[in-house]
Order: structure tokens, then C-alpha cells, then sequence
């Protein structure tokens, strides 16, 4: 069998294990998490023909941050494939492709192992959070690392122009901060083409293809959405640069808390890195060393510039953790050291100061990230059940996916991602509100006004007698049930129907008066708000 192939079916029995390793420590949920839900609804939308929209016959809005990854699951909906376990499996192959890529070029075609590839698996493998965020998520983080992946292996290895601007077209129509990747990967890529004896237009091709393909998806977005990022970027990412600086230096401190060894890791390549090129001429300047540099740069600039996000895990991150660990490999040091003993030693102080060990083998910080679009799911097959004889209620939603995924009614964004008005409100989100939490604008509620606002409450068999609020949720919602503009829209409700289920919620008073008291039985009750 040739090591190429025998290369892709070790890495992909790794990913494999990887991956059901963090789906046992993370609920052993197959449909990802809540914010992939999202990307479900407009795959189905797109797929049946209704267009971008989170609702259909709703406004038109880029509720997803990626539009390759959304045409992607369009497609696979458009076969009548299972969406969820299609998407998962695609991701284990796309990691699987990109980790014997690497491999390969480790330890070329002379040999199947190396102490380096050995290290490079191991030290990967017990990082948590790689294989829920590149797999399990079911967002495009996958396909980006993949990509991110095999543009940087590309400079590395001098691959044909042609190619790479193939590779770079796609990077753009995957995440908004592709534009920065592609800008800084093609002038890498201009610079090992010189280095070379590449001459001509030829080796600035790839840098007129991200200029091109952006230019072209931004205009496309103007005339489709009327806005040239998309949605999910003015609901998360404040105007308040100062602030997203501050918020993103916290960031990459807690990646660096909870991956304690990167620090040490990145610090040698990069110094590395810069020794050399402080040693060298213009001339005979190192791809390695400046794709190395870059990476790093332009991995450490982005959350400090969006302010990161809420994720546990460290997201932003986790697909350039294959080139961190590789910058290292491939280090003077590592050469210099490279012995049975201290390969050991380093991967057993990985793995504990990561606490790969307890999140592996007990619960992951990210499990309630699926359990959430587990709950989003239940609660609306309950809300549709509930309402099987009479039209289905407007529902003003805090976690926005799962819930508009299943529900036949229609669904409001509360939180704006889908909701192009309530995330252009305020371009300076409203400080002491957790990151990516802080587009919900009261105003735009009010003239929204859902007729089932789900700040708290659920279904039960047994008759409610209080509405607990907690405290989170208050939070994100600036405490809107106190306000007497509130109090005079909207109730806290429990109501029966004729099967003998309660619904508790706050409700709409006008919608209340609309419901038939010969269908359900219908009581105000009490709030109360909680710290939980």
C-alpha cells in the first residue's frame, strides 16, 4: 500500500478515536452545537428554495458566518442526506486529509514515522477542544482549518500558483477573517515564489485572487443583504476598539491558562524564526520562518481586534494549533533534544497541564454547548405540539438556533445574529454583558414584539405557580421585565391545553386575549429572579 494512503487511514483512525473520545465527554450528541443549528436552518432554507432567510418569507440576513460552509450543507439537504451525521463525517475526513498532509511533509517520502510525527500526533491529540471544534461542532471550523492548512503547506512546498488561488478563493467564502488570512498568506506566498526564481504576474496570482474573490463577495452581499460582512459580525464584534483590545488580550490569556505549554511552544518557533531572519538577506529569506511569523502574528491580532468570543476552548485558535505544534517540531531545539525520554516527558506535561486526562474521561467545559441545542430542539417540538389546533405564536428567542430549526411558527432572534435590526442598533455593545451576548436593544423589542418571549419558563405536566428568571438571562436582556412599558405589554403565563400540558412564559397580553379560553386554560402567575 503506498504511504500516502497509509498515512490518511492512520490519521483518519485518529481522528476517528479523537473525536469519540470528545463525543463521550460531551453528551454523545450527534447534531452539534446550537450555533451550528443555525447554520441547519439556512442550509434548509437555501436547499428548498426560500434564499438566505431565517424565517421564511422574513427579511433577508447573513445570519451564518460562513458562506461556503452553508452552500456545503445546502447541497447535502438538497440530496435528502442525513444533514447532521454528513456534516460530522465530512469533518473527520477533512481533518484526516489536512493531518497526513502535514505528516507527509514532516517526514517526506523517505519514512512512514519519525519522532517528529510521533510528537506532533501526540502533542495534538491530548490538546482538548481540537476535535469538538474541527468535528464535532459541525461549524465550518473544520473546513477552515483544512484550508487554512493546506494554503500554509502550500507556501511551504512551492505548490503550483493555479492551485493555491483555487485554495485561497475558497478561504475567503469561508470565514470574514479570511480576508486578512488571504492578504497575509498571499504576500508569504509572493515572497517564497521570488526566493524561488518565480518571475513575472505569475506568483502575484494568488494575491489578485483574494482581491478579486473579495471584491466580488462583497459586492454580492451589498446587493443581496445591503451589507458588506455579515450579520453575525455587527451583532458580536462591538465599535469600541479599546474595548474588544482589552477583551481580547484576556482572551489569549485564557487560551494560555488553559493550553499552558503553547506559550513555550510558540516562544521557541518564534524566536527561532526571528534569529534566522535577522541572520539572512532579503535574498535568501526563509518561507518557513516568515509563514511562521505570520501565522502567529495574524492568530494573536484577530481576537484582539473582534475581542474573541464566549467559547470555551479557545476557538479562535484551535485551527492553528496543528502549525503551532508543527512550528516546534520543526524547531532547532526540538532537533537537538529529540530523544524517546524527552518526547515522553513533553507529551506527559502536555497532557496533564491541559487537563486533557479530566475532560477526556469525565465531562468537557463545552458539554453544555450540545446540550443546549438538545434543549432548543425539545422545547420546540413541545411549543409545536402545544400548538397543534391554532396558528403557531411569534416566539422571541435568547439561543437561536435549535429552536428556529424545529419550530414550524416563526422565530425572533432576540440577540440579533438573524435579526438584522436588533444587531445594527448599537455598533458599540453595552459593557458587563457576555461577549457575543450584547446586541439585544429593549426599543427594538418592543417594536418586534414576539408574542412569546422566552426570557424563562417551559413545559410541565404539573400546574406552575412561579416564573423563575435567571439571573443570566435577566442580564442579557437588561432586566426588561422590570421596566412598566414591560409590565404593560406582557405577562408572566402558565397555560393549559385540552392534553393537560402547562406552558409557562412571559406572553404577550394581546396575544393572550387572542387565545380561545375554550382551548386552554390561561392564569397569570408571579416571577421570580434566581442566581442560577
Amino acid at each position: 500500500m503506498p504511504k500516502g494512503m497509509i498515512r490518511f487511514l492512520i490519521s483518519l483512525l485518529i481522528v476517528l478515536v479523537g473525536s469519540l473520545i470528545a463525543w463521550n465527554a460531551n453528551g454523545r450528541s450527534y447534531i452539534g452545537v446550537d450555533d451550528a443549528e443555525i447554520y441547519h436552518v439556512y442550509m434548509k432554507h437555501v436547499s428548498e428554495g426560500h434564499g438566505f432567510v431565517y424565517s421564511i418569507g422574513g427579511e433577508r440576513v447573513e445570519g451564518f458566518t460562513s458562506l461556503l460552509w452553508t452552500l456545503i450543507g445546502g447541497g447535502i439537504h438538497y440530496m435528502s442526506l442525513p444533514l447532521e451525521l454528513t456534516l460530522m463525517m465530512l469533518n473527520v475526513i477533512l481533518i484526516a486529509l489536512l493531518l497526513s498532509r502535514i505528516w507527509k511533509y514532516i517526514d517526506g517520502d523517505s519514512q512512514v514515522w519519525s519522532l517528529r510525527s510521533i510528537m506532533f500526533f501526540s502533542l495534538l491529540f491530548v490538546m482538548p477542544g481540537f476535535f469538538e471544534w474541527t468535528v464535532l461542532s459541525q461549524l465550518e471550523t473544520g473546513l477552515w482549518t483544512m484550508l487554512l492548512g493546506f494554503i500554509i503547506l502550500g507556501i511551504l512546498k512551492h505548490e503550483n500558483a493555479w492551485k493555491m488561488c483555487g485554495l485561497f478563493a475558497l478561504l475567503i467564502l469561508c470565514r470574514p477573517e479570511a480576508m486578512l488570512w488571504g492578504m497575509a498568506l498571499s504576500f508569504v506566498y509572493v515572497l517564497s515564489s521570488k526566493n524561488e526564481g518565480v518571475t513575472g504576474i505569475k506568483k502575484y496570482l494568488p494575491l489578485f485572487v483574494v482581491l478579486l474573490t473579495t471584491g466580488l463577495l462583497i459586492s454580492w452581499r451589498l446587493s443581496y443583504f445591503g451589507f458588506p460582512l455579515p450579520n453575525t459580525y455587527y451583532a458580536k464584534v462591538s465599535s469600541d476598539i479599546v474595548s474588544n483590545g482589552f477583551i481580547g488580550l484576556k482572551y489569549i490569556a485564557k487560551f494560555f491558562v488553559q493550553f499552558p505549554i503553547m506559550p513555550a511552544l510558540m516562544g521557541i518557533t518564534l524566536y527561532e524564526a526571528i534569529r534566522r531572519l535577522r541572520e539572512c538577506s532579503l535574498r535568501t529569506i526563509s518561507e518557513k520562518d516568515v509563514s511562521l511569523i505570520t501565522i502567529i502574528a495574524v492568530s494573536l491580532f484577530i481576537p484582539v481586534y473582534t475581542g474573541g468570543d464566549h467559547f470555551q476552548l479557545s476557538r479562535f485558535f484551535q485551527p492553528i494549533l496543528p502549525f503551532y505544534i508543527l512550528g516546534f517540531c520543526l524547531s532547532a531545539l526540538f532537533a537537538r533534544y529529540a530523544q524517546r525520554s524527552f518526547a515522553i516527558l513533553l507529551i506527559i506535561i502536555a497532557m496533564t497541564s491541559s487537563r486533557w486526562i479530566m475532560y477526556a474521561f469525565s465531562e468537557s467545559p463545552m458539554k453544555h454547548e450540545w446540550s443546549i441545542a438538545l434543549e432548543g430542539r425539545k422545547q420546540s417540538h413541545e411549543m409545536n405540539a402545544f400548538f397543534e389546533e391554532i396558528s403557531l405564536p411569534i416566539q422571541g428567542v435568547l439561543t437561536a438556533g435549535a429552536t428556529a430549526y424545529i419550530y414550524e411558527g416563526t422565530t425572533i432572534d432576540l440577540l440579533g445574529l438573524n435579526n438584522v435590526e436588533m444587531a445594527h442598533a448599537e455598533s458599540v455593545k453595552k459593557q458587563g454583558i457576555m461577549k457575543n451576548h450584547a446586541s439585544f436593544v429593549p426599543h427594538i423589542f418592543y417594536r418586534q414584539y414576539p408574542d412569546v418571549f422566552w426570557m424563562a419558563g417551559g413545559f410541565s405536566q404539573s400546574e406552575p405557580m412561579i416564573l423563575n428568571i435567571p439571573y443570566f438571562n435577566a442580564n442579557i436582556f437588561h432586566n426588561i421585565q422590570r421596566e412598566d412599558r414591560f409590565k404593560k405589554m406582557y405577562g408572566a403565563y402558565a397555560i393549559r391545553n385540552k392534553r393537560g400540558v402547562w406552558l409557562a412564559a412571559f406572553m404577550s397580553r394581546r396575544y393572550i386575549q387572542s387565545l380561545d379560553t375554550n382551548v386552554f386554560f390561561i392564569k397569570e402567575i408571579s416571577t421570580e429572579e434566581t442566581q442560577n
